[in-house]
């Protein structure tokens, strides 16, 4: 009996706190700062021809992200984030247009998505008890349940699943009214033993029957100091 209580204390000692997996998710993002992401968005529709499309994410900041768009049908176009503000500035156009960063960017994803889910700097987290399997192949992951702290935050609450290496392997946010709008899963890579992000699949819960997914692969990543004025409407729209 005594044994077991101490077996108990000891396993409850080695549970990492939620804060802790917070970080240890927002991690491989927060490696990506002052650099250049390439990345294939691929839409695969229930119904219709699949459709892809390129585009480079500039990351600056923890608040500032640019993304430019790269294929045929949208060259040119660029999503700009900086602070609590955003913009779609259009080829040809003298004047940025102000969005939300919930913008829908292609398919299922968003500007935010991308670019403005930070986890352990916009959300406090609760632990659940217990694990839950997720990942491919499945495994033994902690359970968090996420509420924003920061107005700017892109989504109200949400769960996320994260594996015991601490990588964030599935996610499901929320609206205000508490209704789920977006899952995610994650991929991970090994690059000279490193474990680096290798792709995302959105998927939108606010379709009727969820219908659609859209997934993103990392093609190459560059680490870059960009210009003082580069995540500025004024100097992208000159570009």
């Amino acid at each position: 009996m005594f044994e077991a209580l101490l077996l108990t204390v000891a396993l409850a000692a080695d549970l990492p706190t939620a804060a802790a997996l917070l970080a240890s998710a927002d991690a491989p993002r927060r490696a990506q700062l002052h650099s250049v992401v390439r990345l294939r968005a691929t839409v695969q529709p229930d119904e219709g021809p699949t459709q892809t499309g390129e585009f480079d994410l500039y990351i600056g900041n923890e608040d500032e992200q640019l993304v430019v768009f790269r294929d045929k049908r949208n060259k040119g176009r660029k999503f700009l984030l900086r602070g609590d503000k955003s913009w779609l500035i259009v080829p040809g156009s003298k004047n940025p247009i102000a969005i939300t960063a919930n913008q829908r960017m292609l398919g299922a994803s968003s500007f935010a998505d991308l670019a403005r889910v930070r986890l352990a700097q916009d959300y406090t987290g609760s632990l659940l008890p217990g694990t839950e399997p997720c990942g491919r192949p499945a495994q033994p992951c902690h359970v968090v349940e996420i509420t924003a702290t920061a107005k700017s935050a892109p989504y109200a609450s949400g769960r996320l699943w994260i594996d015991s290496a601490g990588l964030l392997q599935k996610s499901v946010y929320r609206l205000a009214s508490g209704k789920p709008a977006k899952e995610i899963v994650y991929r991970y890579r090994n690059d000279i033993g490193r474990t680096v992000p290798a792709g995302l699949t959105f998927e939108d819960l606010l379709l009727p029957d969820n219908s659609g997914k859209t997934t993103l692969e990392y093609l190459d990543v560059r680490p870059t100091e960009h210009p003082a004025d580069w995540f500025t409407p004024e100097f992208q729209v000159k570009r």
